[in-house]
């Protein structure tokens, strides 16, 4: 009898031992579950990917509407309510640049972008704009600066950029020669007449047909040379070639989208304005935040992909 009793103290210690054992494992391995949970992974840091080619081909804009159209085809930043320094030349800001890039990294960014301004259509554009909080970046012709000139301002006003896009928009003043002064000294004049009118001056460019084939070595070299920088862009909407077909602008839209960081091209147009709501709210559901351009956040979008533009 004394010997089952001992057998039954035996068996009990070593039954407390081992759950003791197990309980102190489930503990740990909690713990380690917890932590494991709150490491946040690193910043994915990659860089804006710019399409080979245009996603058209050049046209002529003659065949358009009375307002000058073009032939279509980058980062961070969120919705800011003003444009930071934009007299401020963005060879001057590379240094602020990499932090800022890398501490808004991990957003998905949509810059629309609208060509071929100032027109009937831009104060519209902007209204559509400032009523859902949002600021785009305008590539306005210098020829058509004068005759809308309250327009041009108040697109500032209210926290738009407003970009180059030539004094002419004429492919064979621009590039028919393939020598850099022509191209170069409209923008320079256009710049020189933004500023008389507004008091910014703006340094980046958007090329007419977008900068392949026509901007050549030559031109790229001049116009970093001279502090120029250029966006083509991510998307094309192909709102040029959609007229009274917004649904159409729609799907181009929603079909190319795809990567962290967008530049859409559009233009100042009737059927664009129809199409831009349902845009702004595909993109909100896509979880893009939507970015004016900024002298001092600026990275590349060129086809050339020359980091020096």
């Amino acid at each position: 009898m004394k010997s089952l009793v001992t057998v039954a103290l035996i068996l009990s210690s070593i039954s407390i031992v081992m759950s003791a054992y197990a309980a102190n494992q489930i503990i740990h391995g909690s713990k380690s579950a917890v932590g494991a949970k709150m490491q946040t992974p690193p910043a994915a840091t990659s860089p804006v990917t710019v399409p080979q080619n245009p996603t058209s081909e050049p046209r002529d804009s003659s065949a358009e509407e009375a307002i000058s159209t073009e032939d279509s085809a980058f980062k961070p930043g969120s919705e800011d309510k003003s444009i930071a320094n934009p007299d401020k030349s963005p060879a001057s800001a590379s240094s602020e640049n990499t932090n800022t890039r890398s501490a808004v990294s991990e957003q998905k960014v949509v810059y629309l972008t609208f060509d071929d301004g100032p027109s009937k259509y831009t104060d519209t554009i902007v209204d559509l704009l400032q009523k859902r909080g949002i600021h785009a970046t305008f590539f306005m012709i210098g020829s058509q600066l004068k005759d809308h000139e309250e327009s041009v301002k108040r697109t500032i006003e209210l926290g738009n950029y407003v970009g180059l896009h030539s004094m002419s928009h004429n492919k064979k003043k621009l590039y028919d020669s393939g020598k850099a002064e022509p191209f170069l000294k409209e923008y320079q004049q256009e710049q020189a007449l933004v500023n008389e009118l507004t008091g910014t001056t703006p340094w980046l460019i958007r090329a007419p047909y977008g900068s392949k084939p026509g901007v050549n070595a030559d031109i790229r070299d001049r116009l970093a040379e001279a502090n120029f920088k250029m966006w083509d862009w991510t998307v094309d909407s192909k709102d040029w070639s959609y007229t009274d077909k917004p649904d159409k602008i729609i799907q181009e839209v929603k079909r190319q989208v795809r990567r962290d960081t967008e530049v859409i091209l559009m233009h100042e147009k009737s059927q664009t304005i129809k199409a831009l709501p349902d845009i702004i709210d595909y993109l909100q559901k896509k979880g893009y935040s939507f970015a004016v351009y900024k002298p001092e956040m600026h990275f590349p979008v060129n086809f050339a992909k020359d980091d020096r533009l």
